[in-house]
């Protein structure tokens, strides 16, 4: 029975990926691959939380696989990200740590994750300035954070 639920969950992963456009608002990753109809509130929901436990999403986001797109500093796919994952980011910052902090650090292409961490846990008031904050204003302070201390390395 477990092989035959594998291998449907493996031919729907082929046949979606085949087809799959760019991901919708539960972000990039397997979730996005599986579940690519965005426009649904249930397949955001359903995707968001597959990209989440898979971890797989980390992966696609570091290598450019999975519908997620490596776009250096600044671009539209960190927007698209920071929109899609506004609350961890904003737990991960105040943390200082985390897995979302981790994989927006590398689309942004630093390698020092733990100053760029640190960098933006001492800033968080000035990231989030407002509760409704918009996701290109939390990438534009973020950029500047990690440019005025230089914690991109």
């Amino acid at each position: 029975m477990k092989k035959i639920i594998l291998g449907l969950v493996a031919g729907g992963l082929i046949s979606v990926s085949a087809s799959a456009a760019s991901y919708q608002a539960q972000g990039c990753g397997l979730g996005s691959t599986l579940f690519t109809d965005g426009s649904n509130l249930m397949h955001q929901v359903l995707g968001a939380t597959t990209n989440g436990l898979s971890g797989n999403n980390t992966f696609g986001m570091t290598s450019g696989t999975s519908n997620c797109e490596l776009d250096g500093m600044g671009g539209q796919a960190n927007t698209v990200f920071i929109k899609a994952n506004k609350v961890a980011l904003s737990n991960d910052i105040a943390r200082g740590q985390g897995a979302t902090l981790a994989s927006l650090s590398r689309m942004y292409g630093c390698t020092n994750l733990k100053a760029v961490g640190s960098a933006l846990q001492k800033n968080y008031k000035t990231i989030f300035s407002e509760a409704n904050t918009e996701a290109s204003s939390i990438d534009m302070s973020i950029r500047n954070v990690i440019e005025t201390n230089k914690a991109c390395i």
